[in-house]
């Protein structure tokens, strides 16, 4: 069974080991060894996750009182 490590991941998608790491986590994906290789389609499945981060706090507009 072929698979891909973390830093091989890291390397395809031009990200931080901990972030991959951190995607696959909360994706949800084991490992297939003990040696942390993972299925191939793990990798496509944590490439395009959406937002970095939490989103900005929205700001009120002030209310302008009626005359």
């Amino acid at each position: 069974m072929e698979g891909l490590t973390l830093t091989e991941m890291s390397k395809i998608l031009d990200l931080p080991p901990k972030t991959v790491e951190r995607r696959i986590q909360r994706a949800g994906f084991k490992p297939i060894t003990r040696e942390a290789m993972y299925a191939p389609e793990v990798l496509e499945a944590i490439r395009n996750v959406p937002g970095k981060g939490r989103p900005p706090k929205k700001s009120k507009a002030p209310e302008k009182p009626d005359v």
